[in-house]
């Protein structure tokens, strides 16, 4: 293989990493409503952690065996909380920036069925991985410059 195409496919590919990487970090950053659709078994508890700006809204409904459920903002303070219901429907929508946690805990002898959406954003050991791309482009860009330096 010529040194230009070595170079040319080093450069292409490393510019590919970085341009992947920096879009992956952008998505990653923006809020997408997500289901939480799910069952939790008896004597069973469930607990989803949604990422969440302020402004994101989250629609749970829950219905089934008695349950208590809670919902505790980034700074582990209540937003709300139930006991022994066997119907509960509530909107979310964020005060805070960070992780929301909803608890859920199945009380009875049948399935709780919990339905509804979440908006959130990657956690944040998603950046590493993205920021592993970007380096890794960065890499072989170097290789591709120290290739046509080294060839010719």
């Amino acid at each position: 293989m010529s040194s230009n195409k070595v170079f040319y496919i080093l450069i292409l590919s490393g510019t590919a990493f970085i341009i992947i990487g920096t879009l992956s970090i952008y998505d990653s950053n923006l809020a997408k409503p997500v289901s939480i659709n799910g069952t939790v078994g008896s004597r069973s508890s469930d607990i989803l952690t949604p990422i969440m700006d302020p402004g994101s809204k989250a629609n749970i409904d829950i219905k089934g065996s008695r349950f208590d459920f809670t919902i505790y903002d980034p700074t582990k303070e209540v937003v709300i909380s139930i006991r022994d219901k066997t119907f509960f429907s509530y909107n979310l929508v964020a005060n805070k920036s960070g992780e929301y946690r909803l608890e859920t805990r199945n009380l009875g002898n049948q399935p709780v069925i919990i339905s509804g959406s979440a908006e959130t954003k990657a956690s944040p050991l998603a950046f590493g991985a993205q920021m592993m791309l970007v380096i890794t482009g960065m890499v072989v860009i170097g290789l591709g410059i120290r290739s046509k330096i080294r060839l010719t």
